[in-house]
């Protein structure tokens, strides 16, 4: 007997044609044979296919399921075991250490050459080492009747061991030693800091507990001993020194991506010094008529940039920073180009791009730097987003876009933009990215947009190639926050002008 409870079941049969089983075949076999691919025959894939991939990549990563894991995780590990990630390395005593930083101490030096890998195939543009460039760029400033003064700051590691639960010491790293050696071999002023940080017993004195930077303390004693190596002169200013103090959780707490990163890591405070001229009651360290010339990175911004945590909101936080006390202890105003994670290339690309008259009339240039940028070989620098580019200075008859000379309106289509990163897992949180327009003649543009700002996205970040948009642009010189961020730069056009855009649009809207 039939029973009647028992249910009928049609099979469904799903027929595919034969382009789409080729194109599921094709498909797979690229998600699967890629990276091979660039693992073992690197040379072999397309123009481009490294960047595409990259993109892939953290798009997935960063879809929103995938972000609510990563803070509560990472909160945990932090707050239970007290571990860090894959850019912070959780010592000891609430001490926190950039993963770089320990590289930079521990790793093959920058004269090593990285063998064929998957990671190196995922990038587009070639590496270049940093010591060749260096000792180019001091060349070409010799000729110029320029002298160079490199100061690369040793990093935390280097000198903090305390939350390493590594012994006291103060010899540099034999890589760092090395360095210095073929630098000054090759007629490059260097000057050693190590000095300096032995002077300051506490090691919670020469940085920041959970920052990458150096403490108040270190800076200023940094500032008067690179001051010895500049040719003396008479005082030009009478010094008006003021106090402040601030607070904050550090880039280090920030790279870690907490939830309620307070209750973990308490925020640290600083007493800041602040210098200016007294009888002009401004700052020391921004006069474009200075034959002193102070190239930097965030090491000189740390006590001047307000995106960095520890200057003050105000104005008034300006002349705490390293050039503030370096004019002070020369008894000379100087002119100040820092850019957050620039200290390698972006500082000198905006030298090179100052007024012809107004290079020749310069006498010193003090480049200071992270240590990091000069010790790491390709990979790591890369991780860390260090590149390292050669620079031409502008010829008589090439015009530059000077600070405050105009603005202008664009109506032009996006060809090109540099890869935005993760914000979460960068040392800054504020950085702005290139990108490149075609202008109504044809014609290329270089654009700067605001990539992210206080680790999070923004809305410029996802401009499409391809669209058209309105733009109201001005010299990136012009705007100071912006000039002082971190760049995110994919193409390095040093014939082409840099420019912000204050304001941009689709066109009709």
């Amino acid at each position: 007997m039939k029973n009647p409870y028992e249910e009928k079941f049609v099979e469904d049969e799903v027929l595919l044609g034969r382009r789409s089983l080729w194109t599921g075949l094709i498909v797979f076999v690229l998600i699967v044979g890629l990276p091979g691919l660039s693992l073992f025959r690197p040379e072999a894939l397309p123009p481009g296919t490294g960047g595409i991939l990259r993109r892939i990549e953290e798009g997935v990563k960063h879809l929103p399921v995938f972000d609510c894991w990563r803070h509560r995780d990472q909160t945990l590990l932090s707050k239970g075991p007290g571990l860090g990630n894959r850019r912070v390395f959780a010592g000891e005593n609430g001490w926190l250490y950039y993963r770089a930083d320990l590289d930079a101490v521990h790793g093959k030096g920058p004269q090593y050459e990285e063998p064929p890998s998957v990671e190196r195939a995922g990038v587009d543009q070639p590496w270049v080492a940093p010591l060749p460039v260096i000792k180019a760029f001091n060349e070409e400033l010799k000729s110029r009747g320029i002298g160079l003064i490199l100061v690369p700051v040793p990093t935390k590691p280097m000198v903090c061991r305390e939350g390493l639960g590594l012994a006291h010491g103060e010899a540099a790293p034999r890589a760092f030693s090395e360095t210095v050696d073929e630098l000054s071999a090759a007629g490059v002023e260097v000057v050693d800091l190590f000095p300096v940080f032995e002077s300051i017993e506490r090691e919670e004195n020469r940085f920041l507990r959970q920052d990458t930077h150096w403490t108040p303390t270190a800076m200023e004693a940094s500032a008067r001993f690179v001051a010895a190596r500049i040719s003396p002169g008479v005082s030009q200013i009478k010094i008006q020194t003021e106090y402040a103090e601030r607070e904050n959780e550090g880039d280090l707490v920030g790279m870690l991506d907490l939830i309620d990163a307070g209750t973990i890591y308490p925020e640290e405070r600083v007493k800041l010094h602040r210098i200016i001229d007294a009888a002009k009651g401004t700052p020391l360290a921004s006069d474009p008529s200075s034959e002193i010339v102070v190239l930097g990175d965030s090491f000189v911004n740390i006590f001047e940039d307000p995106a960095l945590g520890f200057a003050l909101e105000e104005e008034t936080s300006i002349g705490a920073g390293f050039s503030s006390h370096l004019a002070a202890a020369i008894g000379r105003p100087v002119q100040t180009i820092a850019i957050n994670g620039g200290g390698a290339t972006a500082v000198r690309e905006a030298f090179v791009k100052l007024p012809v008259k107004e290079i020749a009339a310069k006498k010193t240039i003090v480049w200071v730097l992270s240590a990091r940028d000069v010790l790491l070989p390709e990979i790591p620098a890369r991780r860390a987003g260090i590149e390292w580019r050669s620079v031409s200075f502008l010829s008589a008859d090439v015009p530059a876009v000077e600070k405050g000379e105009t603005s202008m309106e664009l109506n032009g289509v996006l060809r090109e933009k540099s890869f935005v990163e993760d914000p979460a897992q960068t040392p800054y949180a504020n950085a702005i990215y290139a990108t490149i327009f075609e202008g109504p003649e044809g014609e290329e543009i270089c654009v700067y947009f605001w990539a992210f700002r206080d680790r999070k996205l923004s809305p410029e970040s996802r401009l499409e190639i391809g669209e058209r948009y309105h733009l109201r642009l001005l010299p990136l010189g012009d705007d100071a926050e912006a000039n002082r961020a971190t760049r995110l730069d994919d193409f390095f056009r040093p014939d082409l002008s840099p420019w912000f855009a204050e304001e941009v649009r689709e066109p009709g809207k």
